[in-house]
């Protein structure tokens, strides 16, 4: 069977119509974390979970355990419930990744067995399974359920937000809650600390725009968006002020020039999308971008007509020398960016 959404996957958990074999990884850790506590409550209760319930990490897994425990009779309970957590199938040899497969084609009606990853990335950064984990992945997919945790974008994780906040006995809105996925770029983890620290310091009331402004950490890509922006107004100031506050939080000069040249490409290739008249969507997708930085595009659409793309190249031009400065130089990465922001803010057409 292909690959589940986790909408599918919830529906089949909801109705308790559970699987052998369950295979769980992903860029959103916490999610993955999450379905796979889930999971394990609904097939083991706290009173059975010493008996029925074993747990194996994938970095030194003993295959002979793991089939005692997968062939392993439930006492006083309907099933037994493993995990295998971070199970990199790169690091076994041929003949123990035979074997694991041997298992996993064999499992007991009563054995469920939960593969889930959240330190290990079984693409290689790539977009598919690497060959040897593609084999188990493949194999719990004939069998199971695999389910791919993906980072949702800053309107999926709204309503996730509103709800969230409003269970800390405070409320917000859907555009503010999707602001400040912008700002932690749609990782949860960042989410739950920034909601954590908002709605403490809110006291049931209402958060704000002024709240989260004031008090959520920006990451550095997302100041650097920001500072894109001043910058296509020709807003010297505020430009200074926002690489400031980069600097405030101690990001490394390479890093900001980075995040910095990111954004302006984003912008060229929306003003290039433009006059062809050419979709967000597209561009999206023509440039593989990822689901947190799907937002940037749809803006950079919105703010390229600012400028014009004479302009533009120069800015990338100026962002390209600084690159090679800081790199070959002795000058401070302070100095060289702040002297790249002047040139940039200064040189209009």
């Amino acid at each position: 069977m292909p690959q589940m959404s986790v909408s599918e996957l919830n529906k089949k958990l909801k109705s308790k119509n559970y699987s052998s074999l369950y295979y769980f990884y992903g860029k959103d850790i916490m999610s993955v974390e999450l379905y796979t506590k889930t999971l394990i409550k609904k097939l083991v209760s706290d009173d059975d979970a010493v008996y029925n319930f074993h747990k194996f990490n994938g970095k030194d897994i003993d295959l002979s355990e793991f089939s005692e425990a997968v062939e392993a009779l439930p006492m006083f309970a309907p099933y037994v419930c493993i995990t295998v957590n971070d199970l990199n199938a790169e690091d076994l040899s041929a003949d123990e990744i035979n074997f694991m497969l041997k298992i996993l084609k064999d499992v007991p009606e009563t054995t469920v067995i939960i593969f889930y990853n959240t330190a290990i990335d079984i693409c290689g950064g790539k977009k598919a399974p690497t060959a040897k984990n593609k084999k188990i992945v493949d194999c719990i997919e004939k069998i199971g359920d695999v389910c791919e945790f993906t980072i949702k974008t800053p309107l999926e994780l709204s309503k996730q937000i509103v709800a969230t906040v409003e269970k800390n006995g405070s409320s917000i809105s859907s555009s503010n809650a999707a602001y400040i996925a912008e700002l932690c770029l749609s990782d949860n983890m960042l989410i739950l600390g920034e909601i954590a620290k908002l709605t403490s310091y809110a006291q049931g009331r209402e958060i704000t725009r002024e709240d989260i402004d004031s008090l959520v950490s920006k990451q550095v890509n997302s100041s650097a968006f920001d500072l894109s922006k001043a910058v296509v107004s020709f807003n010297k100031k505020k430009a200074l002020l926002l690489l400031d506050e980069l600097f405030y939080q101690r990001a490394e000069p390479i890093a900001v020039l980075a995040a910095i040249s990111m954004s302006f490409m984003d912008l060229y290739r929306a003003s290039l999308a433009v006059v062809r008249g050419i979709h967000p969507s597209d561009v999206v997708a023509d440039f593989s971008y990822k689901a947190n930085r799907k937002f940037a595009v749809d803006y950079a659409f919105r703010d390229c007509r600012k400028i014009n793309i004479k302009h533009l190249r120069k800015c990338i031009k100026i962002l390209a020398d600084t690159d090679s400065a800081l790199k070959s130089s002795k000058t401070d990465g302070r100095i060289l960016l702040e002297k790249a922001i002047v040139q940039m803010v200064s040189e209009k057409d």
